[in-house]
């Protein structure tokens, strides 16, 4: 599939940013605060998304990068040695019919080092996967992407299969992806809908907190 990338996103590349990671560090700039600064930019390519001067071609190459900085050994390093001890868990997947992972896995990145273990699904989740995922890992939270809004109903029929197998009250859920703009904001199955990785990890950390 051909997606239409904007001018400023076709000169990002992997080596460039490499090398501003390492004159961060080089710098004693704790690689936390990469990672911060890291989301912070791609929040804001997000809204550049939705304010309709970037493209879904730039969400996908933005989300690339940032997915192979975050694999790098200097971060993966230092990640792990400072990274906080598990407290709550949440279950994550893409939707049905929907094959985007970027936003998802960064996300991902984001909860678990934020604290939350985080048990991922991938992609194109049917409903029934989710519910067969929640007996199975107990978690304290479902997160549900949605990059495509033709998959923006498999949202719905998710939920209500989860209510009718019984296992809706016990389990707080959120919403995100770039397909869930203020058009949907209605999704009143929910407990949150969110488009900001920050956000969402915060209400996450929240949550569990509350339970601990």
């Amino acid at each position: 599939m051909d997606y239409k990338v904007s001018e400023y996103v076709k000169m990002l590349d992997i080596n460039s940013a490499k090398e501003e990671v390492e004159r961060m560090l080089s710098q004693k700039i704790e690689p936390k605060e990469i990672r911060n600064q890291i989301f912070l930019g791609l929040t804001e390519v997000g809204r550049k998304y939705e304010r309709g001067e970037y493209f879904i071609g730039d969400l996908i190459v933005s989300g690339m990068l940032v997915k192979e900085v975050l694999a790098l050994e200097e971060m993966k390093d230092s990640s792990s040695a400072n990274s906080p001890q598990n407290k709550g868990r949440i279950l994550i997947g893409t939707v049905c019919d929907d094959i985007h992972d970027i936003g998802k896995d960064i996300m991902t990145e984001l909860l678990a080092s934020g604290g939350i273990e985080v048990i991922n699904l991938g992609v194109d989740v049917p409903p029934q996967k989710f519910v067969e995922g929640i007996r199975k890992y107990n978690p304290d939270i479902l997160g549900l992407s949605c990059t495509m809004t033709t998959s923006i109903n498999y949202i719905f029929k998710t939920i209500d299969v989860i209510k009718d197998a019984g296992l809706r009250d016990n389990l707080k859920i959120i919403i995100g992806g770039t397909a869930i703009s203020k058009k949907y904001s209605n999704i009143n199955l929910a407990d949150e809908i969110v488009n900001d990785a920050y956000k969402g990890l915060k209400i996450c950390q929240e949550w569990v907190g509350k339970n601990s």
